[in-house]
């Protein structure tokens, strides 16, 4: 009676009349004919009578003990009716599956164990049957298993279900379709799970799905498979589990690339087949996201595993991709892996020192390979790839800066050959706003630094900071338009000039740093400790020596030492440390620039390298002057050095030399009688600004170094001697330079030259007297004969 009740409880007419004629049939018979006669039921019936008997079952399972002897029969009434079509099973296996979940969820693991022996039992009988095209009863079958699989907290019913599946699939691998799709969400539920034993048990048999029955994983669930594969590359349990799971990833790739996968080889690309691609891409696209993720992973042999393989999988495969494709690519892809360097901050951890010089540093270099290997497919994301770069060389933070202008100058120097009129104008502009932004102006309030404190540079600070070079205001006001927001800041007028018609609003930019080191060596191991650091936190024996800097600033200087009261840095120092490992970054860089790619460059473009350096050097010389560090003195004890820029400008004096020199002689360095780019015309041009300003800065110098010789025997204070042995790199290499002076410009302005020259033979500083003599016998020799 009461399961005639329950019967009755919600159905039609038509279920009610029919269901009711069976039970007066049965009346008097064995019990169990009830559940053997079902198969007689029409289609509506017998749907009803499994949702009757499930509700029955519910009520069995909530009593205390609770009894299975319902869901048993549930399991037997199902075998007599799998044959039905295929459309009623699924009404039916709708009722079942939602009440499986529910026992498989029972609080008492005995009886929740039970139902999922059961649940495995309908699985594999179901799987004997074919499975008809286009129908995913399958899937369907096994979706129980998903639900309690990512729901159980017991370690035993997940071990139970992984058990289940594994059965499954070495019993009847080949009838498996559909089913494959809650296979691997079943596994990669395993892939997520704490316990190693059941991450490894899952894994074994996804590797040998893989690696045996690969044929049987394609089209929809091939997706399934891959996402299955990153989420055990994830797992946290087992790193030589991560480790196979990439491997098997490529492995994948390669199966797809050969066509194993309908829809999933790459062919030509042909623009005209947009919906092809699209296809294509789908299958690629989740391999490569997945990839790029791994390559944060704080374990090092993971991240640096995926890293290899993303990039190994691009390169192989990238011909073949469209322009969409790596536009997807690089902005979904590849830019995201840097996320952790370009927000990177005072504030921000990394996940060790070790992270940061290793794994950053290998991947900006691969990217940065990767775009010159497909320059010509991917030329249209230099723009943003700059970004990237210029955005970290912008911070702060001292390895930031560096790793990105490491990779800044990498990728100039092995694809800059390459670069159209255009990326070069993009790449110039980048730097110059980056050495705009990046100039320390704090270091113009004297007080600021002595103190350690910071606070905003402002016009008032700037008039009582003695800074008594005028062009060091008109630099700075400049970068203070450029961080108010304006869009641009105009070179030509740092130096008071107007722009030649060459010049026309056309600015470029370009970066390479020196071929005979690896990046790791030019920016970590010797960069950051160039700028400054020996300046402001060493004592070195003789003042002097501090002054003496090399030509380039990739070279390494001497090692740190620090004082007991300098080992904790203010912000404000910090901030001008970083500041000034980025202004050096990029002397290196437009030193590469003149040095490799000087031939192709257009008449404005040479032109503005020139400004670009110009203005870093006028900021730094400004600092520097006579008057400044006289003044800084006073302030310090007598045996430490002032606060000086005397790198950054023997740096950049190095290199404004050598460009000027080689844009006046005509001379190219690698392609000497190779014909110019450009017109005739702008080359008189860039000829004749580069001889005014060559002129003019080492009459400058020379200019101040004479009156600093004459104030020495004019006065017995030792402040000028010690200025003088701080600038004497300085005049020294303005000698050396007038010395390979093009002889008709040097004759054409020794009028000027001559008396600044002889004030200085009385120098004290010999290496002075001897870049003097060296000037002499190369341009004097041949005029007093």
């Amino acid at each position: 009676p009461s399961m005639a009740a329950t019967v009755m409880f919600g159905s039609n007419q038509i279920s009610k009349d029919a269901v009711l004629q069976s039970l007066r049939e049965l009346a008097g018979k064995p019990s169990e004919q009830v559940f053997v006669n079902s198969v007689k039921l029409p289609s509506e019936s017998v749907v009803e009578f499994f949702t009757a008997l499930c509700n029955v079952s519910a009520e069995e399972l909530k009593q205390n003990p609770a009894r299975v002897y319902s869901l048993q029969k549930l399991v037997e009434i199902s075998y007599y009716n799998m044959a039905r079509i295929r459309m009623v099973w699924a009404r039916i296996w709708s009722v079942l599956a939602n009440h499986f979940i529910s026992a498989g969820s029972h609080h008492d693991e005995k009886i929740a164990m039970y139902a999922i022996d059961s649940l495995r039992q309908l699985g594999m009988k179901y799987l004997e049957r074919a499975e008809l095209a286009n129908f995913t009863f399958q899937n369907d079958i096994l979706k129980p298993f998903v639900v309690l699989m990512r729901n159980s907290r017991s370690e035993s019913i997940r071990r139970l279900i992984v058990d289940c599946i594994v059965q499954m699939i070495k019993s009847k691998v080949g009838s498996i379709k559909s089913g494959w799709r809650s296979v691997f969400m079943i596994f990669t539920a395993a892939a997520d799970d704490d316990l190693e034993p059941i991450v490894e048990s899952a894994f074994e048999n996804v590797e040998q799905v893989i690696l045996e029955h690969f044929d049987q994983v394609v089209g929809d669930c091939f997706m399934d498979c891959v996402n299955c594969l990153i989420g055990f590359a994830n797992n946290k349990t087992s790193h030589r589990i991560s480790l196979k799971a990439i491997a098997l990833l490529r492995i994948c790739e390669d199966r797809l690339a050969e066509g194993l996968v309908p829809g999933g080889s790459l062919k030509p690309i042909d623009d005209n087949a947009d919906a092809t691609s699209d296809i294509t891409e789908h299958y690629w696209f989740p391999m490569l996201a997945g990839l790029s993720d791994l390559t944060s992973d704080p374990r090092p042999e993971v991240s640096n595993c995926a890293l290899e393989v993303l990039f190994d999988l691009l390169n192989e495969r990238g011909s073949k991709f469209s322009s969409n494709f790596w536009e997807s690519i690089f902005h979904r892809v590849l830019f995201p892996i840097f996320d952790h360097v370009r927000h990177a901050g005072k504030e921000t951890t990394f996940y060790g020192d070790e992270w940061v010089r290793e794994t950053s540093v290998h991947s900006l270099q691969l990217l940065c390979n990767l775009f010159n290997t497909f320059y010509k497919e991917v030329c249209f994301m230099l723009p943003p790839l700059l970004n990237l770069l210029l955005d970290c060389a912008k911070k702060t933070d001292q390895s930031v800066a560096s790793i990105s202008l490491a990779a800044l100058v990498h990728l100039i120097e092995v694809g800059g050959h390459q670069f159209s009129d255009s990326d070069w104008d993009t790449l110039l502009k980048s730097i110059r706003d980056a050495s705009y932004t990046t100039q320390p102006l704090e270091l113009l309030n004297a007080l600021g630094i002595e103190s350690g404190k910071s606070r905003a540079v402002t016009a008032r600070d700037l008039e009582v900071s003695a800074i008594d070079n005028s062009s060091a205001v008109s630099a700075n006001g400049q970068v203070q338009d450029k961080q108010e927001g304006r869009p641009s800041v105009d070179l030509h007028e740092s130096e008071g000039q107007t722009p030649s018609p060459g010049k026309i609003q056309k600015t470029s930019e370009a970066a390479d740093l020196q071929r005979s080191q690896t990046i790791g060596q030019r920016f970590m191991g010797n960069m950051m400790d160039n700028v400054f650091t020996r300046t402001f936190t060493s004592k070195p024996k003789n003042p002097a020596s501090d002054a003496v800097v090399p030509a380039s600033p990739s070279k390494s200087l001497d090692v740190v030492e620090h004082d007991a009261e300098d080992v904790t840095e203010s912000p404000f120092m910090g901030t001008v440390r970083g500041k000034c490992v980025t202004q050096l970054l990029l002397l290196g860089a437009l030193d590469s620039i003149q040095k490799k790619y000087w031939s192709r460059l257009k008449a404005y473009q040479k032109i503005t390298i020139l400004e670009i350096l110009f203005s870093m050097l006028e900021f730094s010389a400004s600092y520097n002057s006579y008057t400044n560090l006289r003044l800084r003195m006073q302030h310090i004890p007598s045996e430490r050095p002032p606060l000086n820029l005397l790198r950054q400008e023997l740096a950049g004096t190095c290199i404004y030399l050598d460009a000027l020199q080689k844009t006046t002689s005509g001379v190219d360095s690698e392609k000497k009688g190779e014909s110019e780019t450009s017109n005739e015309e702008d080359d008189v041009t860039v000829k004749t600004d580069a001889e005014e300003k060559l002129v003019s800065f080492c009459g400058q110098v020379l200019k101040e170094a004479s009156d600093l010789q004459s104030s020495i025997g004019e006065s017995t204070n030792m402040e000028i001697h010690q200025v003088l042995g701080l600038r004497s790199p300085i005049i020294v290499t303005v000698l050396k330079g007038m010395s390979v002076m093009d002889n008709q410009i040097f004759k054409k302005h020794l009028r000027s030259f001559y008396p600044l020259i002889t004030k200085l033979v009385c120098c004290e500083q010999m290496d002075i007297r001897g870049a003097l003599a060296e000037l002499f016998s190369m341009q004097l020799n041949g005029l007093v004969q």
